[in-house]
């Protein structure tokens, strides 16, 4: 089983009282944290105590993504220091570890030069997006086979849809709506976020990473127009169980 929480599910800044990207993931006593931007770190504490925390996993480094980042290093430390934690913090990247690394007490590690890593019970893997700078989507495994993809920041490319085929649930940005003219192909807008759900064939859709304008709502009808299955707006504090049906959970 894998459990989501949705952190905050804002590009570029956060919303009022909200936070950009960050997604809790749960799994078995292992809870991993997608992404830490801007907000994340004071929302998280709304869900969870921070010592409990096991690793973090960044799909790129913009500021959206990652601004929290030095902060939770700190709260890791002071934890430790207090003796509310007794191991460090995972933390893994596209490269930059001296960035992830701090003392003993956060362990930055790279993603690109291994096929896939484990943190407690989620092994993850990863796939190169097209984006303004190295950016990767994220596929999260547990022990009984039930998945979750993260697209992280995109343009739209054909074999995205491969790297999540299958996969239980698809959290992909809509950074903006149909029929947008995305300049440079850095992001992805509603429709073709839901054209890459349908060929991949996965359970379900969250649109994330919203835009600050018009009515996000409007991602949601427009994405129903192009995949047959359950498509949810990513919003601060959802929550979204994975299992094997036959888990009747």
């Amino acid at each position: 089983m894998i459990k989501l929480t949705v952190i905050g599910c804002y590009g570029a800044y956060p919303d009022p009282g909200g936070a950009s990207s960050g997604y809790l993931l749960e799994s078995a006593e292992t809870k991993v944290l997608l992404d830490c931007g801007s907000g994340v770190l004071s929302r998280l504490q709304l869900t969870m105590d921070l010592s409990e925390l096991d690793g973090v996993v960044f799909s790129h480094y913009h500021t959206d993504h990652c601004a929290d980042l030095g902060c939770l290093q700190y709260a890791v430390m002071i934890d430790t220091l207090l003796g509310k934690r007794n191991k460090p913090l995972m933390v893994w990247g596209p490269g930059e570890t001296e960035r992830l690394t701090y003392g003993t007490w956060c362990n930055g590690q790279s993603y690109l030069e291994v096929p896939s890593f484990e943190i407690g019970a989620l092994r993850f893997s990863t796939q190169e997006n097209i984006h303004e700078i190295q950016s990767f989507s994220l596929r999260a495994t547990d022990t009984a086979g039930n998945s979750l993809v993260y697209s992280g920041d995109t343009g739209y490319y054909e074999t995205l849809a491969d790297f999540a085929a299958g996969a239980d649930c698809f959290l992909c940005e809509a950074s903006f709506y149909e029929g947008t003219d995305t300049a440079g192909k850095l992001h992805l807008t509603a429709d073709q976020a839901a054209l890459l759900a349908q060929k991949a064939a996965v359970r379900r859709l969250i649109l994330t990473h919203l835009p600050h304008f018009g009515d996000p709502f409007q991602l949601r009808e427009q994405a129903l127009r192009h995949f047959d299955r359950e498509v949810f707006l990513a919003q601060k504090g959802l929550e979204i169980v994975l299992s094997d049906p036959s888990e009747n959970l």
